[in-house]
């Protein structure tokens, strides 16, 4: 019965070494229309327990060596920092993201709503989301058909402003998760991510880990972007993009 007990008890201590913590995970298709450039990818998030991960995937025209993978981490246990890691040469590089976390705090948004259509099978509200501080504005539909919306507006990233903005659609009678989102950049171009799996999950300790990684020194791209996101890349000059290319090719000896 020890011996038993000792296996149950093992057995027990393995699972939630391998489960780690509940969390969220969010994915959604990346396509863009631009005349400089073609792009596709997806934007996967893991968030559980004050810390983050974000994945993003694109294939760039022109871009040498396949797919460019752009992560970022930031821990609970390291306020106002961010960790943006290079999966090829397990490397990181560290940000003082502090007074972009300060400026976020006060962001008020206004809510236009255009009413319901349905997109990708999802009864949804179209908006357009205006933050009043940076001027900048998007257009969302939202849905309550995402099975446990309510569980998904906790998230605040780039693209989602957190509970205080999933109050402001509220307050408009546009509640619900993001099933689409559309983002005008600065040179024109659009970029549109669709829904593909928002759930709530068991998420592995080794996603919020700077174990294996080491601090880079890093190579400085177009504009002074250590790793440009997607619509950096999507607001590049022709110049800017292709100076990037060549600095990617020397990198990786392609």
């Amino acid at each position: 019965m020890k011996k038993f007990t000792l296996v149950i008890t093992a057995l027990i201590i393995t699972a939630v070494s391998a489960f780690g913590k509940e969390g969220i995970y969010l994915e959604f298709k990346i396509s863009s229309t631009s005349s400089r450039m073609e792009m596709s990818g997806t934007n996967k998030s893991y968030y559980a327990d004050g810390d983050s991960k974000n994945i993003t995937t694109v294939e760039v025209s022109g871009m040498p060596n396949g797919p460019m993978v752009i992560a970022t981490l930031v821990l609970k246990n390291q306020p106002g920092k961010a960790f943006s890691l290079n999966e090829k040469d397990k490397t990181y590089m560290e940000t003082d993201i502090t007074k972009a976390q300060e400026n976020r705090e006060d962001d008020e948004y206004e809510i236009t709503v255009h009413g319901k259509e349905s997109v990708n099978g999802y009864n949804a509200t179209h908006v357009t989301v205006l933050n009043k501080k940076t001027q900048h504005s998007s257009e969302m539909w939202l849905s309550k058909d995402v099975k446990g919306y309510a569980d998904y507006t906790v998230v605040k990233s780039k693209y989602l402003g957190g509970s205080k903005f999933f109050a402001a659609l509220n307050a408009k009678d546009a509640g619900g998760f993001v099933v689409r989102m559309v983002v005008t950049t600065d040179r024109g171009g659009t970029m549109q991510m669709d829904l593909v799996k928002a759930e709530k999950k068991d998420i592995d300790d080794s996603i919020f880990s700077l174990d294996g990684y080491t601090k880079g020194s890093g190579m400085a791209s177009p504009g002074g972007m250590e790793r440009p996101n997607v619509q950096q890349l999507q607001n590049m000059t022709p110049e800017e993009r292709k100076k990037y290319i060549e600095d990617m090719k020397a990198r990786y000896g392609k």
